[in-house]
C-alpha cells in the first residue's frame, strides 16, 4: 500500500515541477515578443523624426544592455538569468537590428559569417571557464544564436528564396528546434531550465514565422 502512494507522490510533485518550468517558459517567450513588438514600434516611430533619433535610442539600448550585464554578474539564479537575456535582447537590438536597418551592418557581406564563427567560438570557450557569470553567458549568448539563426534564414531566402523547398526545410527544422528546446525545458523541472527553453522555443519560433512570412508576400502582387 505504501508504494504506490509513493508513486502518486513522486509524480505530481514532477508534474508541478515541470508546470512550474513550463509558466517561466511562456512568461519569457511573451516576454521576449513583447519586447520585440515594442521594440519595433518604437523605432518605427523614432525614425519619423530623423535620423540621429534611432542613433540615439540604440545607443541608449547598447548602455542599458551592458549596465544589464554587469549588475547581472551580481545576481544569482533565476533573477541573473533573466536580466542577463534581457541585457543580450537589448545589445542584439543595438548591434545587430538597429545597425542593419541603418545600414552599418549586413548579414549578407562577406565578413558576416567569418565574424559570426569568430564569436561563436569565443562564446564557446567561454563554458570552459566556470567562473563566468551566468547572466553574462546567456546575455553574450542570445545575441550570439539570434545572429547565427538570421544569418542563415537571410542567406537561404535571399539565394533560394522564400518558396523554396531549402527555405520550407529550414522552416521546418526551425520548428523542431523551437519544439525540442521548449520540450527539453520543461523536461528539467527548473525555473532555469523553463527560462532558456522559452528563449530557445522564442528565438527559433520567430525564425520559423519569418519565413512563413516571406513565403506569404512572395505570393503578393506588391512583392513582384
Amino acid at each position: 500500500m505504501i508504494l504506490p502512494l509513493v508513486t502518486t507522490a513522486g509524480i505530481q510533485d514532477k508534474l508541478g515541477k515541470v508546470l512550474i518550468a513550463g509558466f517561466f517558459a511562456g512568461i519569457t517567450i511573451a516576454a521576449l515578443v513583447l519586447l520585440q513588438m515594442l521594440g519595433a514600434r518604437l523605432y518605427n516611430r523614432l525614425t519619423e523624426s530623423g535620423r540621429k533619433a534611432p542613433l540615439i535610442f540604440g545607443a541608449i539600448a547598447l548602455s542599458l544592455g551592458i549596465a544589464g550585464l554587469l549588475l547581472g554578474s551580481f545576481l544569482h539564479g533565476s533573477m541573473a538569468l533573466l536580466v542577463g537575456l534581457t541585457a543580450g535582447f537589448l545589445v542584439w537590438a543595438s548591434l545587430g537590428e538597429i545597425g542593419e536597418q541603418l545600414g552599418y551592418v549586413s548579414t549578407l557581406s562577406r565578413s558576416a559569417v567569418p565574424l559570426f564563427l569568430c564569436f561563436f567560438a569565443l562564446w564557446l570557450i567561454g563554458f570552459l571557464f566556470r567562473g563566468i557569470p551566468i547572466a553574462l553567458t546567456m546575455g553574450l549568448g542570445y545575441p550570439v544564436c539570434i545572429w547565427g539563426l538570421q544569418l542563415v534564414r537571410v542567406r537561404v531566402l535571399a539565394k533560394w528564396g522564400p518558396s523554396s523547398l531549402a527555405a520550407t526545410i529550414l522552416a521546418l527544422a526551425c520548428s523542431a528546434v523551437a519544439g525540442g528546446g521548449l520540450a527539453l525545458g520543461m523536461a528539467g523541472s527548473t525555473p532555469l531550465t523553463g527560462i532558456v527553453g522559452g528563449v530557445v522555443f522564442a528565438m527559433a519560433g520567430w525564425s520559423t514565422v519569418e519565413i512563413i512570412w516571406e513565403k506569404g508576400m512572395a505570393r503578393k502582387p506588391w512583392h513582384r
